[in-house]
């Protein structure tokens, strides 16, 4: 077993010649596994006669005495149930993997509160909850109550105000980013 153990470290080191690599099978077959067969192809080695020998030598050996570990000589503690971690309960897993991120979760409130915004806008109209129209400004002051989402900063004019119920490219352009908001605040997870 020590020789064998002393030609295994001479290959890892590189101090085996290709023809002592060649000459044992076993370690032929570890030179491929650990080095590719690249390497054995550039020294000279072909798999089919290694593969060959390795079949050969264990196919002398008789029964079951494959599967036979040698355990080395000594007092190994094995180990105890009590030294083991703790399994982990389906409680603690569903914790962990349920919680959603402030992220996802911001995401999904924004999305929520912008798209009921735009239906409010739409369909009952900003114009009146806020009370900055007057009628010596315009004159469609009481029936455009609708807010304009690209001229919100002109509330002061009558460009900024179209009857409710009218439906602009910016109001479906806002809904639609607020409802990608939401799907995806509900897609992610931590």
């Amino acid at each position: 077993m020590a020789d064998d153990d002393n030609r295994l470290k001479e290959l890892l080191d590189g101090n085996l010649s290709p023809q002592e690599i060649a000459d044992d099978p076993v370690l032929a077959s570890l030179a491929e596994r650990i080095y590719g067969t690249d390497f054995l192809d550039r020294v000279g080695i072909t798999r089919g006669e290694t593969k060959r020998a390795l079949v050969e030598q264990f196919s002398e050996i008789d029964g079951d005495d494959l599967l036979i570990d040698v355990l080395p000589d000594g007092d190994l503690p094995l180990p105890m149930p009590e030294d083991m971690p703790p399994n982990p309960s389906y409680d603690d897993v569903a914790e962990q993997s349920s919680g959603r991120s402030i992220v996802h979760t911001l995401r999904m409130i924004g999305g929520s509160i912008g798209l009921i915004a735009v239906i409010s806008n739409l369909f009952y109209g900003f114009g009146n909850f806020l009370s900055v129209c007057a009628t010596e400004v315009h004159s469609t002051c009481g029936e455009s109550l609708k807010l304009n989402w690209v001229e919100f900063h002109r509330m002061d004019e009558h460009i900024a105000w179209s009857p409710t119920g009218s439906i602009g490219i910016p109001d479906v352009i806002i809904a639609l980013i607020c409802i990608a908001c939401i799907v995806k605040g509900l897609r992610g997870r931590n």
